[in-house]
């Protein structure tokens, strides 16, 4: 039992001195959380690797954490295998190494593809409700809206993160920055071509003095019809994908349901 819980002890007795005097100061007083994973995110992320996570970051729709505290989630818990590492190795030094060459890896890219699939799901819910904003954005315009106000109301219908995405950008043109700027920074944080497209309409009409309502019906016309194609295309492969489930499981064991009769009638006979 003894030899079970020296290499713990001896472990707590390195990590814990470690974590305490890494921390900084203020962090030991507030002994908050996100001091700990900042702390330990700034020694492990460099400036590329820090704005390329930002825009991830900001993808996702996570504004209130940075890159560091991102970071930090995933080297600690990387780290959180070095105790069942050393709680296993007196045991099971096999099941110890195992432990250490999968879980490790795992728990350190967990973070990310996590992260990947927030930013996918929150594209797919802005491309779900672009063709409605767009219609929606040209009646307003139409109605003679100016073009922040049907941007808001418009958006405020369709609601989700394209809903946040523009409350965004119209604050950062109400602090000064320009309104074609602001709408095509909030295309790099959503990444969805059609909003692209969309952006792109506003951005001429407003460098060439085009009719804007126009534009933005033809465009939400040829939106709908790129969608009725994507859904055309979606069920083509949902029909493809149920053939083999059908073959395997519906039609194999009706075969031999109905040839099992006539197979022991013929073995009989022979």
């Amino acid at each position: 039992m003894a030899q079970a819980i020296a290499p713990v002890l001896a472990a707590l007795a390195i990590l814990v001195p470690t974590i305490y005097y890494g921390l900084p100061r203020s962090g030991r007083r507030e002994g908050g959380l996100r001091a700990v994973l900042t702390r330990t995110g700034v020694r492990f992320v460099n400036d590329e690797s820090r704005d390329e996570l930002r825009l991830r970051l900001a993808q996702a729709g996570l504004y209130t954490m940075t890159p560091e505290e991102f970071t930090g989630i995933r080297v600690l818990l990387t780290a959180s295998v070095l105790p069942v590492f050393l709680i296993l190795l007196p045991f099971r030094a096999d099941a110890a190494l195992i432990v250490a060459l999968f879980l490790a890896p795992v728990l350190y890219i967990a973070p990310s593809n996590w992260l990947s699939r927030k930013i996918r799901a929150r594209q797919s819910q802005a491309r779900a409700v672009l063709g409605e904003f767009t219609l929606l954005f040209s009646v307003a315009l139409e109605a003679g809206a100016d073009v922040r106000k049907a941007l808001r109301e418009a958006a405020r219908v369709a609601g989700g993160p394209l809903r946040e995405e523009i409350e965004r950008a119209l604050s950062e043109e109400a602090t000064g920055v320009p309104l074609t700027d602001a709408l095509t920074d909030m295309t790099r944080r959503l990444e969805v071509e059609e909003l692209r497209v969309l952006v792109r309409t506003i951005v001429q009409s407003y460098r060439y003095g085009a009719p804007l309502a126009q534009m933005m019906r033809e465009t939400a016309e040829r939106m709908r019809t790129l969608r009725r194609y994507e859904i055309m295309e979606a069920a083509g492969r949902l029909q493809v994908a149920l053939l083999f489930p059908v073959l395997f499981f519906i039609l194999g064991p009706m075969m031999v349901v109905l040839m099992y009769p006539a197979l022991m009638r013929l073995l009989e006979v022979f």
